[in-house]
């Protein structure tokens, strides 16, 4: 047996050195603010730790702030028109400033999906970012569910920060428009993400606005979620699965299409140009 398996800390040590060096931070700073020597001077194993803690935080805070601004001061209570929108748009931005040079701030399995496609994250890697990821939305929502003012698992028809169809909307009409509005935000990811864009100046503010604007229009349709994580953690504390299979399969099938696009015809025609 023993010569069937090495020491584990060797393992161990052989694994964290494959997932830490496959994590281009040359690559990360595309898109934000990091500086790759100071990055790459840490161990594989910190940079996974520094990954899987930056999104599990990240996506909490996605969950707390914005599902908080859509709790009603007391049970029936309205809500300002806006509130949402502002609330999620308002911590994406702030949390692509709190951990975009760490992780590069995906919060979503979507942007992961994206960045793996792409070719910027092996698929371990990748693992994490998702463990961390929907690990981190659990908590999240289950912190605002503490702390709120009254129970607010099932104070509305589904539950708050629910997403589903608004009545009248069919299964296939919602999978469309989660398909689509994810699309569209993961071809701003690969737009920030590419060299061409301005190293991604401004990041925060672009999917402010996305979110923002998204959030108005696609919103009382179907929730706009664009983020899987996003619809699993109010679904499992509130036990509401009405279509739930929406917002996975529109936004993974989203960010798919618009990966392999933006891979394929953008930046293709773009390395055609320079090779001109």
């Amino acid at each position: 047996m023993a010569g069937c398996f090495g020491s584990p800390v060797k393992v161990s040590s052989k694994l964290f050195k494959r997932l830490g060096s496959s994590v281009s931070f040359g690559d990360f700073s595309e898109c934000g603010t990091a500086e790759p020597n100071q990055l790459l001077e840490r161990q594989p194993w910190q940079k996974l730790v520094s990954i899987f803690l930056a999104e599990l935080f990240g996506t909490a805070f996605l969950m707390l702030f914005g599902c908080m601004g859509l709790v009603p001061k007391y049970p029936g209570g309205e809500l300002g028109q806006y509130s949402g929108a502002i609330a999620f748009a308002g911590i994406v931005a702030v949390t692509i400033c709190i951990i975009g040079h760490i992780s590069n701030c995906h919060i979503n399995p979507c942007v992961t999906l994206c960045a793996l496609l792409l070719g910027k994250l092996p698929i371990l890697t990748a693992i994490i970012y998702f463990l961390a990821e929907f690990l981190g939305a659990m908590i999240g929502y289950g912190v605002l569910v503490v702390i709120s003012p009254y129970n607010i698992l099932n104070s509305l028809e589904s539950g708050v920060c629910v997403t589903s169809p608004v009545i009248g909307l069919t299964a296939w009409q919602a999978l469309l428009i989660e398909a689509i509005t994810t699309g569209v935000l993961i071809l701003l990811v690969c737009s920030v993400w590419d060299p061409k864009s301005g190293n991604g100046d401004c990041g925060s503010l672009k999917f402010l606005a996305l979110i923002f604007v998204t959030s108005v229009v696609v919103g009382p349709f179907t929730g706009n979620s664009l983020n899987p994580a996003r619809s699993l953690a109010p679904a499992i504390y509130n036990n509401s699965w009405n279509m739930h299979w929406v917002y996975w399969v529109g936004p993974f099938s989203g960010t798919i299409t618009s990966t392999l696009f933006y891979k394929y015809i953008f930046m293709a025609l773009d390395n055609e140009e320079r090779l001109k």
